[in-house]
């Protein structure tokens, strides 16, 4: 694998600091332009090796166990963090499905007609 020094700095970024991949591309040296399409690193076979390397599934499966079994001081179920953590951890791998988006196009029908005098 090719070493990507910038795409190292996004990752490194978003996993120290959190938010969005974006800020991140432009902190690191991408252009404005191309940071506005995250998914055109995120997509990529390097980014993938990269999040494998900072966050392989065994332990994203570890923390998803906690998530599942951990409990507050009173014993209720306390998982906000730990959840916004995984959220983003899944993200960043790629592991949800793209987000759906339902565009509606209306037609107008335009009707020619002669005009007879």
């Amino acid at each position: 694998m090719v070493k990507n020094v910038k795409m190292e700095k996004v990752a490194k970024d978003v996993l120290e600091n959190g938010g969005s991949i974006a800020p991140a591309m432009r902190r690191a040296g991408y252009s404005e332009a191309y940071s506005k399409n995250p998914h055109k690193i995120t997509s990529s076979k390097s980014w993938q090796e990269l999040m494998e390397q900072y966050l392989p599934d065994d332990l994203l499966a570890s923390k998803h166990q906690e998530l599942i079994m951990k409990t507050d001081e009173h014993g209720e179920m306390d998982t906000q963090a730990t959840k916004s953590g995984l959220d983003m951890a899944y993200k960043l791998k790629g592991k949800y499905a793209p987000e759906k988006h339902e565009h509606t196009v209306e037609t107008i029908e335009v009707v020619k007609y002669d005009q007879q005098d």
